[in-house]
């Protein structure tokens, strides 16, 4: 059971956070162990949509560049033979994010009470991944916190660069599309309308009428089509939030043209690179798995790794779990399997992530490439045809003067 709390540290400053416990006696208890006298101890609030599996929370309190700064400044100090509780107090000094703060005084005073760092960051999920956290435990353990906080700063970069292209691929389409939406509205709205007023009670061609009825459908029907435009967003995001949309939905994505190979590289990039940081800072193989699942947002790419870590807990090999699906590249498939053979898993890995580090970079050019051109010629496909169709009677009474 989780308490929130309030209260006052040995340094007499305002502490508060969420901490474990039986009841709310015991968590005073550990409180006063931490040397925090609370002023309120209660029982945290669940969200009702949280209980009942939707999540409309807006990510994480901490922005990735402040923890990226955060690991490798922490690594230096740690390096240059600044004790833990120092060193994070130097940090809680000179951040400016308030809620980063407070977490990094709760952070100080939990590891001054006796815990470890990696205990004291597990306390926040919300900002600490897993994989955070065991790579600072496998650090403390082996007494190389200073390189095991550096490659953190590495994966978090990685991880913020792969996250910036697809961001990037995704943007330029949705900007552009949306754009010619508007611009295909408004000829339909103010300009055809002005148009036809030109042509009055004259026969008129099929094209024309097609054009002037929908003008006349979207003006009668234009307040529904906006609220329908606004509620497919939203009503896509309930359901991506549903496991058993996502089951369906995931392996779909997998497979569409470009942005497929998009999603399929950028999720490989990210696994080989999560594993080989895990695996050279000496976290278990199976653990490791299980974090990168959670890293993985595709579940038809989390299954497959779920699937590896069973093959390795039944005595088999990755690559009988990653094959599963046929989701994982051969290549892939490949390097992971002469890396378990050699023992340089890590190295290999390593060199997968960079591969598809450059094949995401190849997409992106592609997809931003390809889109540009296709998207500028629909649109002026479709303007095109609502201008002929508009001026078509026109031509059509000059071809009559001509004959007259």
């Amino acid at each position: 059971m989780k308490f929130q709390y309030k209260g006052l540290s040995r340094s007499r400053e305002k502490v508060a956070g969420v901490i474990e416990a039986q009841d709310e006696i015991e968590a005073r208890i550990r409180l006063r162990t931490m040397q925090i006298r609370p002023s309120s101890v209660e029982k945290e609030r669940t969200s009702l949509f949280k209980n009942q599996g939707v999540n409309f929370s807006l990510g994480s309190p901490v922005k990735l560049k402040s923890l990226i700064i955060f690991s490798r400044q922490l690594s230096s100090l740690v390096d240059s033979g600044v004790s833990i509780v120092r060193a994070v107090e130097l940090l809680e000094e000179q951040e400016v994010n308030k809620r980063f703060k407070k977490i990094l005084q709760n952070v100080k005073i939990s590891i001054e009470s006796g815990g470890t760092l990696a205990g004291a960051l597990e306390k926040y999920p919300e900002v600490f991944s897993d994989f955070f956290v065991r790579i600072i435990e496998a650090g403390e353990l082996s007494g190389t916190l200073d390189k095991s906080l550096k490659s953190i700063g590495i994966q978090l970069e990685k991880l913020a660069k792969i996250k910036a292209k697809v961001i990037k691929a995704l943007t330029y389409p949705a900007i552009t599309l949306l754009a010619s939406c508007g611009a295909v509205i408004f000829l339909l709205l103010k300009v055809i309308p002005e148009i036809s007023k030109l042509y009055g009670s004259s026969k008129l061609p099929e094209i024309t009428l097609f054009v002037l009825d929908l003008s006349g459908w979207i003006q009668s029907h234009f307040i529904n089509i906006i609220g329908v435009a606004v509620a497919i967003p939203f009503g896509f995001v309930f359901l991506y939030r549903r496991p058993e949309f996502r089951e369906v939905w995931d392996p779909i994505v997998l497979r569409m043209p470009l942005f497929g190979a998009l999603a399929v590289r950028s999720s490989v990039a990210r696994f080989s690179r999560t594993l080989s940081t895990l695996v050279a800072s000496g976290v278990p193989l199976l653990t490791g798995f299980e974090i990168c699942a959670k890293v993985i947002t595709n579940r038809a790419l989390k299954k497959s790794i779920q699937q590896a870590s069973n093959a390795v807990s039944e005595g088999k090999s990755i690559v009988d779990g990653l094959s599963k699906g046929g989701h994982f590249p051969p290549m892939v498939l490949h390097m992971v399997s002469i890396g378990e053979m050699t023992g340089r898993l890590d190295e290999l890995l390593g060199k997968v992530a960079e591969i598809y580090d450059d094949e995401v970079d190849n997409t992106v050019d592609a997809i931003t490439g390809l889109l540009q051109p296709l998207l500028i010629m629909g649109v002026g496909a479709i303007i095109l045809f609502l201008m002929i169709a508009m001026y078509m009677p026109i031509f059509s009474l000059g071809d009559k003067i001509s004959a007259g």
